[in-house]
């Protein structure tokens, strides 16, 4: 697998950041615990997007995402910062 990126963007177009999903192994080493994921996801936003809440909106479209239209059933989210 390489790695996915998209840029994100509201419904009038206005750019709000990038999530990517990586293979494992790419960004950081694997461990034991790594080894048993997926695929590593994560996302930024910009500034005035984190301020209106778009970090989170993010984090559960992404859930979604990876749920619904992917074949990853276990991802690791590796962000510092995950909502709860």
């Amino acid at each position: 697998m390489r790695r996915i990126t998209h840029a994100v963007y509201d419904s009038r177009g206005q750019y709000l950041g990038c999530c990517y999903l990586y293979p494992l192994g790419r960004r950081r080493p694997l461990t034991e615990e790594l080894v048993t994921y997926d695929v590593d996801v994560s996302w930024w936003v910009t500034p005035d997007a984190y301020e209106h809440g778009y970090y989170t909106k993010l984090y559960a479209a992404l859930r979604h995402w990876t749920d619904t239209s992917f074949p990853f059933p276990k991802p690791y989210y590796s962000n510092t910062e995950i909502p709860s």
